[in-house]
């Protein structure tokens, strides 16, 4: 069965000034992009929203899609947050891996998932190419502990290449870079 996948917004989006999410892309915005492309990927998209608190929950809610957050201990220290609220969601639902994606790479391939679940297995497959693409990735539940235990050990925010670097990890080759181009700036 397709894992579910998790859309990461719940950056504050400084680069952008904030609101990152609904900055406008095409013909729609940046999330609303990724929706489309991503839906028919998989059986199910849930979008990160990061705190609960976030000035970005009711327009989050108004895409229709079912909403996590991050733990209160450990917010502001990075998309690897929203990585272990998607494991854990995962698990609750009987589930043993989830799918992430970040919010600002509106071009990612059609066959993403597709991708990721021909890689040969590990506990983190990932896209590499002449970058790495690290959020762009498949996660095994059995991540949960030690990436609980880097983040609470972590001051300040957890580099999302030195976890992966103490990981099990397989990457899946990144012929054209444009379709992980991030959006960072208007």
């Amino acid at each position: 069965m397709t894992p579910q996948l998790v859309l990461l917004a719940g950056g504050k989006g400084k680069r952008m000034g904030g609101n990152k999410p609904f900055a406008p892309y095409g013909r729609s915005t940046l999330i609303e992009t990724l929706i489309a492309r991503l839906k028919p990927q998989v059986r199910g998209l849930v979008i990160n929203a990061g705190a609960k608190e976030s000035p970005l929950i009711l327009p989050l809610s108004c895409l229709g899609l079912p909403l996590i957050f991050d733990a209160p201990d450990l917010i502001d220290l990075g998309p690897l947050t929203g990585v272990l609220s998607a494991l854990e969601m995962a698990r609750a639902a009987g589930d043993t891996q989830v799918i992430t994606a970040p919010c600002d790479m509106p071009d990612l391939p059609e066959d993403m998932v597709a991708q990721l679940l021909a890689a040969p297995p590990a506990d983190i497959v990932y896209f590499k190419g002449e970058r790495d693409y690290p959020l762009c990735a498949l996660w095994n539940v059995s991540l949960i502990a030690p990436l609980r235990t880097a983040l609470e050990r972590a001051e300040g925010g957890l580099a999302v290449m030195r976890f992966l670097d103490s990981q099990n990890v397989s990457t899946v080759k990144v012929s054209d870079g444009t379709a992980f181009a991030n959006i960072n700036h208007l």
